[in-house]
């Protein structure tokens, strides 16, 4: 079976804490199924950026050796990707080519920088064809070459591999928020858990037995009272197995059973439920936030904006309100107004998670990552099962030469979601950083493993990984 591999439809994340932009609707955006490749974010990839190598360009044909490459590489259908190394005697431009070895097809051809620099040369490769369908399980070759100055190339590096696909993750056809303590108020339920506020009609969950306003507490038998745990409760559901739920219906504790299909599926469209939702019960504030929400999901933020300014004058000003403003700023790139709505979210409800952690980003975009230090703390401590919280404390943390509380951060991060790049890759980091290079590197190879923002996952090799992987 040919899978197509979906796009995160979040917004395409920098590669540095000045150009950083996830929204903080991400944190609860996982819960749509929206994205599936646990790419949630992007944390500063220069705080132990070493001096670029010198130059060595090639007199001749360059020479490739030291392919490093598991003969079984085993990865996750639909998020498959896997590492490969070798060195190269000079400056070279390195071109991969993977075979199917059933048909002796070229499937993938990847090429580096035109001037790679000597030394180890590390690729994160998505396992997928050019055309963007995963690879299917089978036996490959890897074909390697460089080609220097002069257009001489190098003598091919060959090796085979196994290619093993784990099962796939799966994805609820439901949009929910966090059921923040104001949203609570307002529906006089108790705080906590996942409100459900749209189903795909004869979908999984409304199979499964839930409904509009439920509140989901546990999945997979993991909590998930909080924002934290429900991103990384998700990373773990398995697609096409039954998998219990447990939810609120008012005060009443349901249990049932779901199962999901592979998140390689497209999301349900929710917007004209929304809509419906939002005309039947226009102060209904946990709908609210999540039809705009919707709209920033399908990177619609001026439909967003448009919702938002049809809001009641006293929902806008509440610190729900403010902070969806926040990330309605923030994703169309405006910091200053961002941080404005942010801070006056959190001055309203200091312990405000998802518009901490909004803040803490964007005073790290906005250069003042000393500043962003006591947001993301207080971010941890409004939401401390919250992976991408810690993950961002450590950047930061770096950043400001704070290294034992990054590398406890981090480590803390990695522990919380196991499945989340960032925190391996913030941990590997911190720990580079401190001298302790063979951890670092493993940790940092952990998290690309888990990324697929090619770019990023680049940019981290060339400023991290090669010239510390030695």
């Amino acid at each position: 079976m040919v899978i197509p591999m979906r796009r995160s439809a979040l917004l395409a994340v920098p590669l540095s804490f000045a150009t950083l932009a996830l929204p903080t609707w991400a944190v609860a955006q996982q819960s749509q199924g929206t994205t599936t490749s646990g790419t949630t974010t992007t944390g500063s990839s220069t705080a132990t950026t070493p001096a670029a190598p010198a130059a060595k360009p090639c007199s001749g044909a360059p020479t490739l050796s030291g392919l490093r490459l598991n003969k079984v590489v085993k990865a996750q259908q639909g998020h498959a990707r896997f590492m490969l190394g070798l060195r190269s005697s000079c400056d070279a431009q390195v071109v991969v080519k993977l075979t199917n070895l059933k048909d002796k097809k070229v499937v993938r051809t990847i090429t580096g920088p035109q001037d790679d620099r000597a030394g180890q040369v590390w690729f994160l490769v998505q396992a997928v064809t050019d055309q963007g369908y995963q690879l299917t399980p089978g036996a490959y070759s890897v074909s390697i070459t460089g080609t220097g100055a002069p257009g001489r190339a190098s003598k091919a590096l060959k090796r085979n591999f196994k290619l093993e696909l784990t099962p796939p993750r799966g994805r609820l056809d439901g949009y929910t928020i966090p059921n923040l303590p104001a949203i609570a108020r307002q529906l006089k339920i108790a705080e906590g858990g996942q409100l459900v506020t749209a189903v795909a009609p004869k979908g999984n969950l409304v199979t499964a037995g839930l409904r509009r306003g439920d509140v989901i507490t546990k999945i997979n038998n993991l909590d998930v009272t909080t924002p934290g745990q429900w991103t990384a409760a998700l990373k773990t559901l398995p697609a096409d197995l039954p998998v219990p739920v447990e939810y609120r219906r008012g005060a009443e504790v349901r249990t049932g059973t779901v199962q999901v299909p592979p998140d390689w599926n497209p999301a349900p469209d929710y917007a004209k439920t929304f809509k419906v939702l939002v005309k039947r019960n226009p102060t209904g504030l946990g709908y609210l936030l999540a039809s705009a929400r919707n709209r920033i999901d399908a990177a619609k933020p001026n439909e967003a904006q448009a919702q938002f300014d049809r809001w009641p004058k006293a929902l806008q000003s509440t610190a729900i309100g403010q902070m969806l403003r926040g990330e309605i700023l923030l994703a169309k790139n405006n910091l200053k107004g961002a941080l404005a709505a942010y801070e006056a979210a959190t001055k309203k409800d200091p312990g405000l998670a998802p518009a901490l952690l909004g803040q803490g980003l964007v005073l790290s975009r906005l250069d003042r990552t000393a500043d962003a230090v006591p947001v993301f703390q207080a971010a941890v401590t409004a939401d401390p099962g919250n992976a991408i919280a810690q993950a961002f404390l450590a950047y930061a943390l770096i950043a400001t030469k704070q290294y034992d509380g990054a590398i406890a951060a981090a480590t803390e991060a990695a522990r919380l979601d196991p499945n989340y790049e960032d925190g391996h890759i913030a941990l590997g980091l911190s720990l580079i950083a401190t001298g302790q290079k063979p951890k670092g590197v493993a940790e940092l190879k952990k998290g690309l493993l888990q990324m697929s923002d090619q770019k990023r996952a680049d940019q981290l090799i060339a400023e991290n990984l090669e010239p510390n992987a030695g």
